[in-house]
């Protein structure tokens, strides 16, 4: 990636040594600006990936053991525990990807007083989110262990009806092909 985000400034500067110049005709100067603003885009969409990968495996775990912690406080019936470790599932899934995570369950708790204050206005930020509806409130999906892909849980959605909740337990049938490349004739 730092090979490519070197190659990207790199453009960057050659489109602005090329806006310096005069005498352009403006169909070229309008070009290279558009040309300009994607790059400085592409640039911070680059960063801010490279920030987001950074804490990713930090985050995964966090998530497991905020989901295996609700599964037991549904299980118990702790409903004051279970708003609260709903909330920490949302600020981890939905934490600003460009800047610096600010993990929930460190070894240490934190002493400063700045960190602490950036996190509760982040999670403050987040829960009203959720609350306004804004974001889906992502505390409410199982992330199944074998796929990346996230199922609704039924117990998790104590307002639908028993039939709903048959519907919506079941596992997505599996997509079938009509390519009949793949077709198997055993007879």
């Amino acid at each position: 990636k730092q090979w490519y985000q070197r190659r990207v400034r790199g453009d960057i500067r050659n489109v602005q040594r090329m806006l310096r110049m005069e005498g352009l005709p403006p169909t070229v100067v309008q070009e290279n600006e558009r040309k300009l603003e994607m790059l400085k885009s592409k640039l911070t969409t680059t960063q801010a990936s490279k920030v987001s990968d950074k804490y990713k495996m930090v985050r995964f775990f966090e998530k497991r053991k905020l989901f295996r912690k609700l599964k037991s406080a549904l299980r118990d019936e702790e409903e004051e525990d279970v708003q609260e470790i709903r909330d920490k599932i949302n600020y981890i899934v939905y934490f600003p990807l460009g800047t610096k995570y600010i993990s929930l369950l460190p070894k240490e708790p934190y002493t400063d007083e700045k960190v602490i204050a950036r996190q509760s206005e982040i999670m403050a930020a987040i829960k009203d989110k959720v609350t306004s509806g804004e974001v889906e409130d992502a505390s409410r999906t199982q992330w199944s262990k074998d796929r990346n892909v996230t199922q609704l849980r039924s117990l998790q959605a104590p307002n639908l009806s028993l039939a709903e909740r048959r519907v919506h337990s079941q596992p997505a049938p599996e997509p079938t092909s009509s390519d009949d490349f793949f077709i198997i004739d055993r007879g």
